[in-house]
């Protein structure tokens, strides 16, 4: 076994809880939202603000700072990731299944060509949106589930920075010369690479860098240096992608707003890390506590609204409660005992 070292059980970070909340609301209106008004909602979601990507945006945020947290708690590398299955794959598994009932119940069609072999491998290792090598492996049951591949990147990527000792300094000016790098490199060979997914690992470190300060391993000056040229860095990379090459889904506009929108609400949680909004914080505490049923469960959830029912303002209400109160039921009797039953595993393992 490999031993990480062992830091004592700290509190959970409250303002992290409350991003998470934001985080999950944004996601959930601006899916909902352009769904019930789809013209007013696709427009404006592509124009001026995406609701979505701010919300997804402050999810990578997050998961840059809380990571490294999780894994220096851990007393070892297996538990980290062990921890991790079991944090993820109970209710990703759950969603699966709500998937394939309404496949066989005829609400929901398969694409033509696809194989369970295809379709279960894929969806295995998140990958179902990231290798389409034919037709078959595009077929997506659990929707917006290529973060969660960009997220299980992140953990192998910290994990083995963690186990090499890189110091931060070292981790943060490489990831800012190497998205730099291929930016410029997009632009001078006239090839439009992925930025916006590449930007959201990328936003992992610019998290990481919080965290460092957060637990005083930097100086403020350094904070800041870091941060203000790594933001800098991650706009060009965005103008690259959405602005000199024209996208069909977002205007640079946009895609610029949502990502300084969702800073600054990161940046407004975290500089207020240290004062209590006691009404405010515990609603959106309880929003980050099922961020991730909520994350994973709405994508059906609308699916069967929209099928069964006619859009109308209230529903659209509604839908946003029954969300919720889905997400906290998904979250008590699904999410929660499997991370348990992990903890519970891993204390018999001894690791």
């Amino acid at each position: 076994m490999t031993e990480s070292p062992t830091i004592q059980a700290r509190p959970r970070i409250s303002f992290i809880d409350s991003a998470r909340g934001v985080a999950a609301f944004l996601v959930l209106f601006q899916h909902s939202y352009e769904r019930f008004f789809p013209s007013i909602g696709e427009f404006l979601g592509s124009q001026f603000v995406n609701f979505g990507q701010v919300g997804v945006v402050i999810f990578f945020l997050v998961s840059g700072f809380i990571i490294p947290f999780s894994l220096e708690r851990s007393r070892s590398y297996q538990q980290f990731f062990v921890n991790r299955a079991f944090r993820i794959y109970p209710l990703y598994l759950f969603v699966i299944l709500l998937q394939l009932v309404l496949i066989v119940s005829h609400i929901r069609q398969l694409s033509e060509g696809s194989t369970w072999f295809t379709i279960g491998l894929s969806h295995l290792f998140f990958a179902q949106e990231y290798f389409p090598l034919s037709s078959r492996w595009s077929e997506n049951l659990v929707m917006g589930s290529w973060t969660l591949f960009i997220e299980a990147v992140w953990y192998v990527l910290f994990a083995s920075l963690f186990f090499l000792k890189f110091k931060h300094n070292w981790i943060l000016w490489l990831a800012i010369s190497f998205f730099l790098l291929i930016s410029v490199a997009g632009f001078i060979l006239e090839k439009r690479l992925p930025m916006g997914r590449m930007g959201m690992l990328y936003n992992c470190i610019l998290g990481l860098h919080a965290y460092r300060y957060f637990k005083s391993e930097i100086s403020f000056r350094f904070f800041v240096t870091g941060l203000l040229a790594g933001f800098a860095v991650l706009v060009f990379g965005l103008w690259v992608a959405f602005g000199h090459f024209i996208s069909d889904s977002f205007t640079v506009a946009c895609v610029l707003l949502s990502w300084s929108l969702a800073y600054a609400i990161f940046g407004f949680f975290f500089a207020y890390r240290n004062q209590t909004f006691r009404f405010f914080e515990s609603s959106l505490s309880f929003l980050g506590t099922i961020s991730y049923s909520v994350y994973l469960m709405h994508f059906t959830i609308l699916m069967l609204v929209m099928h069964y029912f006619e859009p109308s303002p209230i529903l659209f209400l509604a839908t946003i409660v029954v969300v919720v109160l889905v997400s906290k039921l998904s979250y008590s009797f699904i999410e929660k005992p499997g991370i348990d039953f992990g903890k519970s595993w891993l204390r018999k393992k001894d690791w």
